[in-house]
């Protein structure tokens, strides 16, 4: 075989069947030197809304390419659109799959032999307890298995000559809340307790229980129940339920073993398989004793309640410290001071999309890239998209902050020789609703899968909460920014001339009432400025060339502007230019033309310019007090340069 990975495809893997078929899938994998990927969401994917559609992305990650087989749990995943692309990308590479507990066309399917033991438990109320009269707790209405143990019972009455009435069938959809109001309906019914409760599985058996202790009704001196299914919660009840359960060891192997001959080529592998239930005859029934003394399950199970809310009191500590951080660094730094709490697991990889982070510039500048990956390619091949590995963990080890990208499609870094050293991966998704973040890869120890899984099902709830709401505030943060720029940029504009990029009136009038306001300031000087000849340089060269006279009148009165001056263009050819004293300006008016003229010389000397440009002025100065008014002075300034600009014009006429 050149692979060596099997791939299994699951959801809820912390329920006991599947948590069974973990272990016995990873210990015959390792016995066949194979490693094991598990791909798992906390949900059966039925609801199909945006928290499922979040979860559904751990399926994306898979890498086909280096896959020995798949095994698919096909009944436990309800989204029917999942398990054909499971199946249509295994074809594509040629990929053997195992169904679990569901038949499959073209697919290696193992089923369980769920009408036998049924039929085996029915037997044994009839032919070992006598029972003749009984009510059936179904599961969901028209629900294959359902309907699958309702017949078999059945099959068993009509056997015996057991006269049976579909009014005796109730329905408690396989859970506790349903099965609730189902007896409800069957206690106000006002029909007398039957022989034995029947029930499609063991949640619903150990709810009837409940509900016949409530009523001081004694199971099984007043009435027997039954189970089915075996789950790890049934070992803490009382009575402990007659039930049955899988062999998921068997089934495991078999899956395992079915993945081995088809990558060797065998031709004669079986393409369906029944897998047998054992049954368990139990103090539900009569069969033992219910003992009445304190049992160490009860002690274990108080335990792991106790161990749980102090994880979960722990993770909401962790979620608080978290989500105070501004960016996901600082979020690693923080989630390092909880990693004691971490210690179950031998390795994770919290593991990024990058397309999801790139708001979060100071990472982003950290990052060691792939070179030649375009972000356009990315989005039409997700399984090359760049990943970043954020945070790695090792036991016994310090955590990393490794900030080094990758391809999606090698889901970690170096994942052959994590796999070498740890066996087996499982993947989980990091999203808040549909908003998919990445994912976190644990390397966790089989045997250990149901202490660890709610652990992991909170760890990964508050990273995937920290991360958002990190990211949301850059974004907000961002946001905020762009907004400042944008205002800042509309203030320039508000206060700015477009054409010459000084201020414009209202620009020239704030400076001043800044700069008016310093006490230090006892006189001002203003002075109001007129470019001659615009008109006769636009009819004769156009307005282009106007233009540049105009920027360059303007270039020349900013160029003489200090931090005790402010210059603007009020539209068209006409400026202002004000100056701010602590001193009486004494000749100050003859300085400034003096050197305005200068100025403008110089300009025309150093141009090849056609034509000259030239300017008129008017200086008007006066004592700076608080009743001082600005524009009265700008128009004792506008009449001198009026003046002048007649003269100018006559003495070129």
């Amino acid at each position: 075989m050149n692979k060596g990975v099997i791939a299994v495809c699951i959801v809820r893997m912390d329920e006991n069947v599947q948590t069974d078929s973990i272990k016995a899938i990873t210990q015959r994998a390792e016995e066949q030197g194979l490693y094991v990927e598990i791909y798992n969401s906390f949900v059966e994917l039925q609801k199909h809304d945006l928290h499922d559609k979040g979860e559904e992305s751990v399926y994306d990650i898979i890498d086909y390419k280096h896959l020995s087989g798949i095994i698919l749990f096909s009944e436990k995943i309800k989204n029917e659109a999942i398990n054909e692309k499971i199946l249509r990308n295994a074809k594509a590479y040629n990929i053997p799959v195992v169904s679990i507990d569901r038949t499959i066309d073209d697919v290696i399917s193992i089923n369980y032999d769920y009408m036998g033991a049924m039929q085996e438990i029915t037997e044994h109320l009839i032919t070992e307890h006598n029972c003749r009269d009984f009510v059936v707790m179904a599961g969901t209405k028209d629900n294959l298995f359902s309907e699958e143990r309702v017949n078999a019972i059945r099959s068993v009455f009509v056997r015996h000559g057991i006269d049976f009435s579909d009014d005796n069938i109730y329905y408690g959809d396989f859970w506790e809340v349903p099965c609730r109001k189902a007896m409800s309906k069957f206690f106000e019914s006002g029909k007398k307790l039957p022989d034995a409760f029947i029930a499609a599985n063991d949640t619903m058996a150990i709810t009837i229980c409940d509900e016949l202790s409530k009523r001081n009704i004694s199971v099984p001196d007043d009435v027997i129940v039954t189970g089915f299914d075996g789950i790890a919660l049934e070992k803490y009840a009382i009575p402990r339920l007659t039930t049955a359960e899988t062999d998921l060891k068997r089934s495991g192997c078999l899956a395992v073993d079915a993945i081995v001959s088809c990558n060797r080529g065998a031709k004669n592998v079986m393409s369906k398989y029944l897998v047998p239930f054992h049954t368990r005859y139990s103090q539900s029934c009569g069969c033992e004793k219910i003992t009445a003394t304190f049992n160490s399950q009860l002690q274990e199970l108080y335990n792991k309640n106790v161990v749980l809310r102090s994880y979960y009191d722990l993770m909401q500590d962790m979620v608080v410290s978290m989500t105070s951080c501004i960016s996901l660094i600082q979020l690693i730094k923080e989630m390092n001071k909880f990693i004691g709490y971490l210690e179950n697991y031998s390795e994770m990889y919290v593991c990024l999309r990058r397309d999801e982070i790139d708001i979060d510039t100071e990472m982003m500048k950290k990052v060691e890239w792939l070179e030649g990956v375009r972000e356009n390619d990315e989005a039409r091949n997700a399984i090359d998209r760049q990943m970043v590995l954020l945070w790695e963990y090792h036991k016994g080890e310090e955590p990393t902050m490794p900030l080094k990208a990758f391809r999606m499609r090698e889901q970690i870094p170096y994942r052959d020789s994590v796999l070498d050293e740890v066996k087996n991966l499982v993947y989980l998704p990091l999203h808040v609703q549909d908003k998919v973040f990445g994912y976190l890869a644990v390397g966790v120890m089989p045997h250990r899968i149901e202490y660890d899984y709610y652990e992991l099902y909170y760890l990964i709830r508050s990273l995937s909460q920290s991360i958002a709401s990190v990211l949301q505030t850059q974004k907000i943060s961002s946001v905020n920014d762009k907004l400042s720029r944008a205002n800042e940029k509309l203030e320039k504009l508000y206060i700015t001339d477009p054409l010459t990029e000084v201020n414009n009136r209202r620009g020239f009038y704030r400076e001043l009432d800044k700069k008016r306001n310093i006490d230090k300031y006892n006189y001002v000087m203003i002075v109001s400025v007129d470019l001659d000849g615009l008109k006769r340089i636009n009819d004769n060269y156009g307005h282009i060339e106007g233009d540049k006279a105009i920027i360059a009148m303007a270039g020349i009165l900013k160029d003489m502007t200090d931090s005790d001056s402010v210059c603007a263009r009020f539209g068209g050819d006409e400026y202002a230019y004000c100056k701010l004293f602590r001193e009486e300006p004494v000749g100050e008016d003859v300085n400034f033309k003096t050197e305005l003229n200068k100025r403008i010389d110089y300009y025309n000397e150093t141009r090849d310019d056609i034509y000259s440009v030239g300017a008129s002025t008017g200086v008007e100065i006066s004592k700076l007090t608080s009743v001082t008014k600005l524009d009265e002075l700008l128009k004792k300034a506008d009449a001198k340069m009026y003046a002048e600009k007649e003269r100018h014009h006559k003495g070129r006429r």
